[in-house]
């Protein structure tokens, strides 16, 4: 992408200190590795200036705290505040530039999304935004998925992803507790997702459908931070589905909601145990109103003040399930895992 000089300028709100024998840069770039000739750099390190050069950067960005010496007079110097916050204003100029469409996820669709979908048109992008302008440069997306606010905020406007009122597929009953079956375009399909996730795999499939991105159920994986923990009787971890005892953790009050419902309707026959933490967050302390709305009887809970008191809890509580609110799958197993290494059992 070809772009002249004094419009870089404007679009990184930088300040031209010479005068130029180059009219247009080809591209920007972060790193090193990724300078061409007519690539303008951004120097985040000033030891790399030289060696841009030297691979024919046609210009070098660099911040008010470096004070530089122009080794090369030809090419275009350009001062700036803060490298980084030049680095996003550019970001924000190629996604608008070329008309990329940022699509908004929450963790569960964005996870089980990464797993169905193959769609080369379509970037899923979730760490640092300063590590995006090479992505954009080399790979050129028509579409961006993510789920963190600071890359969505890159974007002018993004779309959600909204779970339909039909779902889009045909669910099959009955089904294991912790898988999905339903039919979908006259094909049957049988996934390791608990159906209480079904919800999100509507609105994934009805946003590709939307978007016009590839996707297939066949590439579906386990995504080990969606399936429950299956534990010994002594609270140590067993591989999925190997025993009958099983740990369902959350920090999401929705899903939480969701499997209380499920394991009331569904699961009659087993013991359930509840545990909440004794002191909830503003915009969970309804839980208990929600539950006893949704189910016709209070929420019967066990609760904890720290997380380190749920291996205790689980050795000494009988249960078949245990759903866990207020902490997640990979918190929990940290805290048993640490647990495990401490605890010997009584002999006598």
């Amino acid at each position: 992408m070809t772009i002249r000089v004094h419009q870089a300028v404007e679009i990184i709100n930088g300040e031209l200190i010479n005068s130029p024998a180059i009219g247009s840069f080809e591209g920007f770039t972060t790193r090193l590795e990724c300078v061409q000739r007519g690539s303008l750099f951004f120097a985040a390190d000033p030891l790399q200036i030289d060696s841009a050069i030297q691979k024919g950067a046609f210009g070098i960005v660099f911040d008010k705290f470096f004070q530089t010496q122009m080794s090369d007079e030809e090419i275009a110097w350009i001062k700036v505040e803060s490298i980084n916050h030049a680095i996003i204003r550019c970001v924000r100029y190629e996604i608008l530039s070329q008309n990329i469409k940022m699509l908004a996820l929450n963790a569960i669709e964005y996870e089980i999304a990464k797993t169905i979908i193959r769609d080369k048109s379509v970037l899923f992008f979730d760490d640092d935004p300063i590590d995006l302008l090479d992505i954009l440069e080399s790979t050129r997306p028509r579409i961006i998925i993510a789920k963190s606010p600071q890359i969505l905020d890159l974007a002018l406007e993004s779309t959600p992803c909204v779970a339909p009122q039909t779902m889009p597929f045909d669910v099959i009953t009955p089904h294991p507790m912790f898988e999905s079956k339903f039919y979908y375009k006259l094909h049957s399909y049988q996934i390791q997702l608990p159906c209480v996730f079904l919800p999100e795999l509507a609105g994934v499939v009805d946003m590709c459908a939307r978007e016009g991105i590839n996707f297939s159920f066949s590439y579906f994986e386990p995504i080990a931070q969606l399936l429950p923990i299956s534990l010994t009787q002594d609270a140590k971890i067993l591989p999925f589905g190997s025993s009958n005892r099983v740990i369902i953790p959350t920090n999401d009050k929705n899903i939480f909601l969701r499997y209380a419902a499920f394991l009331n309707e569904q699961a009659k026959w087993a013991r359930v145990a509840m545990f909440l933490p004794t002191l909830l967050d503003e915009k969970d302390k309804d839980i208990y109103a929600l539950y006893e709305e949704q189910n016709h009887h209070p929420l019967e809970s066990t609760t904890y003040d720290s997380s380190n008191e749920l291996p205790a809890l689980l050795r000494n509580t009988p249960y078949n399930f245990v759903l866990v609110f207020g902490i997640g799958t990979q918190g929990l197993a940290f805290v048993l895992k640490q647990s495990t290494q401490e605890y010997v059992p009584a002999l006598f």
